[in-house]
């Protein structure tokens, strides 16, 4: 049998999961469980979902997966570089449900990190940058005591 991939099993007690919306919390936790199983086309045909379903979430269902990439990055929800890197991770999603790619366990990680740093910038660090503003003094004003 293939070699599992303990990380992930491990990576789905991060306590920044809770934050995220139910069904991508949902998708996630079924992603861990096919990548405790080794089933890796199950995981990565998962992760390609998860990223279709947070574009669904901000941008809509209209269009193909390269046209809601790019109204993702015209939204201001990623940036230039992260679309390309995003572009990679579905293409490679995109192979193991239509043509039976089975990624190396590097890949897969590969894939997963690029998915949960996705995750990470969207729900996660914009709360945590907002709650950061809040909680910051703001800078004295030139010549106050």
């Amino acid at each position: 049998m293939s070699q599992i991939i303990p990380r992930r099993v491990d990576a789905r007690c991060r306590k920044w999961h809770e934050s995220l919306p139910h069904d991508i919390r949902e998708m996630l936790a079924e992603i861990y469980h096919a990548l405790a199983a080794d089933s890796r086309r199950l995981a990565l045909m998962g992760a390609r979902t998860l990223v279709a379903m947070l574009m669904t979430s901000h941008i809509g269902s209209e269009g193909t997966f390269g046209s809601r990439l790019a109204a993702l990055q015209t939204g201001g929800f990623i940036a230039d570089r992260q679309q390309e890197v995003l572009s990679a991770a579905l293409d490679a999603g995109n192979a193991a449900a239509h043509r039976g790619y089975r990624p190396s366990t590097e890949q897969l990680n590969a894939v997963m990190d690029i998915v949960e740093n996705l995750l990470a910038a969207t729900y996660h660090l914009r709360s945590l940058a907002a709650r950061l503003r809040q909680e910051t003094p703001p800078r004295s004003k030139k010549g106050a005591v």
